[in-house]
Protein backbone atom coordinates (compact mmCIF):
# COMPACT_ATOMS: atom_id res chain seq x y z
CA UNK A 1 0.00 0.00 0.00
CA UNK A 2 2.66 2.09 0.63
CA UNK A 3 4.53 2.16 -2.31
CA UNK A 4 1.52 2.22 -4.30
CA UNK A 5 0.18 5.35 -2.68
CA UNK A 6 4.14 6.68 -3.52
CA UNK A 7 4.24 5.58 -7.16
CA UNK A 8 1.22 7.22 -7.69
CA UNK A 9 2.00 10.39 -5.68
CA UNK A 10 5.39 10.62 -7.90
CA UNK A 11 3.79 10.56 -11.32
CA UNK A 12 1.07 12.96 -10.17
CA UNK A 13 3.45 15.38 -8.32
CA UNK A 14 7.01 14.99 -11.54
CA UNK A 15 3.93 15.41 -14.26
CA UNK A 16 2.68 18.45 -12.40
CA UNK A 17 6.38 20.06 -11.83
CA UNK A 18 7.71 19.13 -15.05
CA UNK A 19 4.26 20.13 -17.37
CA UNK A 20 2.35 22.90 -15.54
CA UNK A 21 4.74 24.33 -12.98
CA UNK A 22 7.79 24.66 -15.47
CA UNK A 23 10.41 23.01 -13.06
CA UNK A 24 13.78 21.77 -14.10
CA UNK A 25 13.56 18.98 -12.37
CA UNK A 26 14.44 16.14 -14.73
CA UNK A 27 15.32 13.33 -12.09
CA UNK A 28 11.78 13.94 -10.06
CA UNK A 29 14.19 15.06 -6.83
CA UNK A 30 11.73 16.89 -5.15
CA UNK A 31 8.83 14.66 -5.79
CA UNK A 32 10.48 11.53 -5.06
CA UNK A 33 12.88 12.29 -2.35
CA UNK A 34 10.61 15.11 -0.94
CA UNK A 35 6.77 14.26 -1.24
CA UNK A 36 7.42 10.13 -1.21
CA UNK A 37 10.13 10.25 1.72
CA UNK A 38 7.19 12.26 3.76
CA UNK A 39 4.65 9.77 3.29
CA UNK A 40 7.09 7.14 4.17
CA UNK A 41 7.76 8.53 7.18
CA UNK A 42 4.05 9.15 8.28
CA UNK A 43 2.98 5.96 6.77
CA UNK A 44 5.41 3.71 9.02
CA UNK A 45 3.56 5.23 11.75
CA UNK A 46 0.47 4.26 10.15
CA UNK A 47 1.23 0.74 9.36
CA UNK A 48 3.81 -0.09 11.83
CA UNK A 49 0.85 -0.62 14.21
CA UNK A 50 0.51 -4.01 15.51
CA UNK A 51 -3.44 -3.51 15.00
CA UNK A 52 -2.23 -3.28 11.00
CA UNK A 53 -0.07 -6.05 11.09
CA UNK A 54 3.24 -4.29 12.22
CA UNK A 55 5.49 -4.69 14.87
CA UNK A 56 4.42 -1.96 17.40
CA UNK A 57 6.66 0.48 18.85
CA UNK A 58 5.90 3.18 16.27
CA UNK A 59 3.21 6.26 17.02
CA UNK A 60 1.23 8.09 13.54
CA UNK A 61 2.02 11.31 15.95
CA UNK A 62 5.47 10.89 16.44
CA UNK A 63 6.66 10.14 12.84
CA UNK A 64 4.59 12.90 11.84
CA UNK A 65 6.27 15.42 13.94
CA UNK A 66 9.57 13.29 12.88
CA UNK A 67 8.87 13.79 9.13
CA UNK A 68 7.55 17.25 9.84
CA UNK A 69 10.95 18.45 11.19
CA UNK A 70 13.10 16.94 9.02
CA UNK A 71 11.05 18.83 6.34
CA UNK A 72 11.80 22.16 8.63
CA UNK A 73 15.60 21.01 8.52
CA UNK A 74 15.57 20.20 5.02
CA UNK A 75 13.63 23.36 3.97
CA UNK A 76 16.30 25.85 6.79
CA UNK A 77 19.32 23.79 5.67
CA UNK A 78 18.43 24.69 1.74
CA UNK A 79 17.21 28.26 2.04
CA UNK A 80 20.78 28.70 3.88
CA UNK A 81 23.31 26.90 1.28
CA UNK A 82 21.41 28.77 -1.68
CA UNK A 83 21.74 31.48 0.17
CA UNK A 84 25.03 32.12 0.73
CA UNK A 85 25.49 30.49 -3.03
CA UNK A 86 23.43 33.43 -4.29
CA UNK A 87 25.20 36.54 -2.69
CA UNK A 88 28.66 34.97 -3.59
CA UNK A 89 28.95 33.47 -6.90
CA UNK A 90 25.45 33.56 -7.86
CA UNK A 91 23.10 30.91 -9.02
CA UNK A 92 21.50 31.69 -12.11
CA UNK A 93 22.51 30.79 -15.34
CA UNK A 94 22.52 33.05 -18.91
CA UNK A 95 19.21 33.10 -20.42
CA UNK A 96 20.29 31.23 -23.46
CA UNK A 97 21.84 28.80 -21.40
CA UNK A 98 18.05 28.35 -19.22
CA UNK A 99 16.50 28.19 -22.71
CA UNK A 100 18.92 25.16 -23.06
CA UNK A 101 18.31 23.39 -19.89
CA UNK A 102 20.89 23.34 -17.48
CA UNK A 103 21.68 19.32 -18.56
CA UNK A 104 22.78 20.42 -21.98
CA UNK A 105 24.01 23.89 -20.90
CA UNK A 106 26.68 22.12 -18.28
CA UNK A 107 26.27 18.46 -18.97
CA UNK A 108 26.07 18.26 -22.73
CA UNK A 109 23.41 16.09 -22.87
CA UNK A 110 19.67 16.19 -24.23
CA UNK A 111 16.69 14.16 -24.10
CA UNK A 112 16.33 15.94 -28.11
CA UNK A 113 18.72 14.79 -30.59
CA UNK A 114 18.17 17.76 -32.65
CA UNK A 115 19.61 19.84 -30.06
CA UNK A 116 22.57 17.95 -28.90
CA UNK A 117 25.97 19.97 -29.01
CA UNK A 118 28.60 17.84 -30.99
CA UNK A 119 31.52 17.39 -29.23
Amino acid sequence: IVGLVAGALFVYMFTKVQNRWKIDDVLGVWPLHGLCGLWGGIAAGIFGSTALGGLGGVNVLAQTIGSLLGVTIALLGGFLVYGLLKVTVGIRMSQEDEYDGADLSIHKISATPDRDSNW
